[in-house]
């Protein structure tokens, strides 16, 4: 059994108050829990406005599943949701 972290810092380019940044980054949480089945928190820039930290975790029994599972939610985040991905990195234990 193997568990994948994906930590990604997110740069928001539309928020101009907390409540906005709010508007974004719980609908995202939201989608991967319901439709990639992983856990996911935000851990970091709680009080930064147009930038957060957050961190996917995914358990299975194959390393190399994991690492295209979380590099496909990295995808899915950029293509679904108005956040830039600063930067990554994905940490199999």
């Amino acid at each position: 059994m193997a568990v994948g972290i994906l930590r990604l810092e997110l740069r928001l380019m539309s928020p101009h108050s907390l409540k906005e940044k709010r508007a974004i980054i719980n609908p995202l949480k939201n989608y991967l829990r319901k439709k990639k089945n992983v856990s996911v928190a935000e851990i970091d820039y709680h009080d930064i406005w147009q930038s957060a930290v957050l961190e996917v975790a995914m358990a299975g029994n194959h390393r190399a599943k994991l690492k295209s599972n979380l590099d496909s939610i990295q995808q899915i985040i950029e293509n679904r949701f108005p956040v830039e991905v600063s930067s990554e990195s994905i940490e199999i234990v």
